[in-house]
């Protein structure tokens, strides 16, 4: 677009009282706030980026400051990344499912982390079992309860950790309708090699409607313990 184009678009008298700098610097004034306005129109119009990103078939591991994981194998897995405080997550849903409000509190999740805890103390396996069960009662609120919890200690990578079983069920709000969901959970818990305050924690967890059947199978079990197992302790954190 030219400057005599734009120039035109303002009132005859003031075109031919305005001196030729300030024409061209009210010209060069409209050609911004024209870029503006068409760059508005586009980002407006563009489709929101979803923060899942689709896991693919020759995806390498993901790597944070504090663990690397691989990510699973198998169809319709999608993950979140995070770097502070380090934390991926996967999550296996069909496609038509995931795109209906609230599916996320049906999906079937990986998650691995780093979480702190100052005040715990990690150093044996009574700490270390304790502050799992603080952890996993302290998310619980109205309308939630634990229904089993089992753990058992193990060493990995040079460090303590805890294999545990957990299963609770909440009340929830889904499209203005109560309704209750089952959660069954398997993880890990590991003290950081490192790090007497932070620990590496890994899980997987089926999410569910109360008194639908689990859909946990050989197949997916596989998948999930496969990237749980893949998770390696990073030394330089």
């Amino acid at each position: 677009m030219s400057t005599k184009s734009i120039a035109l678009d303002s009132p005859p008298a003031m075109q031919a009282k305005l001196p030729n700098r300030k024409r061209s610097d009210l010209a060069c004034r409209q050609l911004a706030a024209l870029l503006c306005l068409l760059c508005l129109l586009v980002f407006s119009r563009a489709p929101a980026k979803s923060s899942l990103e689709e896991v693919t078939a020759d995806m390498p591991p993901i790597t944070t400051s504090a663990f690397s994981v691989t990510p699973p194998k198998g169809e319709n897995w999608v993950y979140f990344q995070r770097p502070m405080p380090p934390f991926v997550t996967f999550r296996k849903q069909d496609p038509l499912i995931r795109r209906l409000p609230g599916s996320e509190h049906l999906a079937f999740v990986v998650e691995i982390r780093l979480e702190h805890f100052p005040d715990s103390d990690l150093s044996t396996q009574e700490g270390l079992e304790e502050t799992l069960k603080s952890s996993l009662y302290s998310a619980l609120g109205d309308g939630r309860q634990i229904g089993m919890f089992r753990a058992e200690s193990f060493a990995w990578q040079g460090t303590d950790c805890l294999s545990y079983i957990v299963t609770r069920s909440d009340l929830v709000t889904l499209d203005r309708e109560k309704i209750v969901l089952e959660f069954a959970t398997e993880g890990f818990f590991c003290r950081h090699p490192l790090d007497r305050q932070r620990v590496v924690s890994g899980l997987f967890q089926e999410r569910r409607l109360a008194g639908t059947p689990s859909r946990l199978d050989d197949v997916l079990r596989d998948e999930a313990q496969r990237t749980l197992q893949s998770v390696r302790f990073l030394p330089e954190y």
